[in-house]
């Protein structure tokens, strides 16, 4: 074969191998750059709208836990200042700290008193809560209900007793308290129970307007 043959063979051949390698890098290459560029474009779409995702779960459950804090805040108000009087509920608190502390009662009178509004201070200009608070649509009314309590028992029972109101989650103030020796029975000339007292408790207690 001649020397120019040979040439215009592997110039030929190279020509062959150049429009392969084009073929190859336009028909493979170049549509899998723009795919991998699209799955790149995707991954960073759904990163971005995961994230996004994530803050918004993180505000809710942020949300969620000032509400659940918020909620047993006012059930702790609730059931230190019910709405509306509530006597049962308070005669049974006030009969079951008795019980615990030894105490016996042997009678109770009740007196409700009317709703009263407390006055709030003038308000600062441009306080809308002041100005709501002045127009009464904030503080609530709140009324008292007084229990006078008789009962008997030891001097530590009476203790007892009187912190157990004081410490009550109910609001149960003791304005006025009495006590004296119980009349003593004897017995071959002996008192029989020395340590025995009989008392008188006024409590009162509050609650909401409904």
């Amino acid at each position: 074969m001649k020397q120019e043959t040979k040439r215009l063979s592997s110039l030929i051949i190279a020509a062959l191998i150049i429009a392969a390698a084009l073929v190859v890098y336009f028909e493979f290459i170049v549509p899998a750059y723009a795919n991998l560029e699209t799955i790149k474009g995707q991954q960073e779409s759904e990163a971005t709208l995961y994230n996004n995702e994530n803050q918004i779960v993180s505000k809710g459950k942020s949300l969620l836990a000032a509400y659940q804090s918020d909620a047993s805040s006012s059930q702790a108000v609730t059931l230190a200042l019910p709405v509306g009087p509530d006597v049962s509920g308070a005669l049974a608190q006030i009969y079951g700290i008795a019980a615990n502390a030894g105490v016996a009662i042997q009678g109770t009178s009740i007196a409700i008193q009317a709703l009263q509004t407390a006055m709030p201070p003038a308000p600062a200009s441009g306080s809308q809560i002041g100005s709501a608070a002045a127009a009464g649509s904030v503080i609530k009314p709140t009324g008292t209900v007084s229990f006078q309590v008789t009962g008997s028992g030891s001097y530590e029972a009476f203790k007892l007793f009187l912190q157990g109101l004081e410490t009550n989650i109910r609001i149960l103030d003791v304005t006025a308290a009495s006590l004296q020796p119980a009349a003593t029975v004897t017995v071959k000339g002996q008192a029989a129970n020395q340590d025995m007292f009989t008392f008188t408790v006024t409590v009162v207690t509050y609650y909401q307007a409904p």
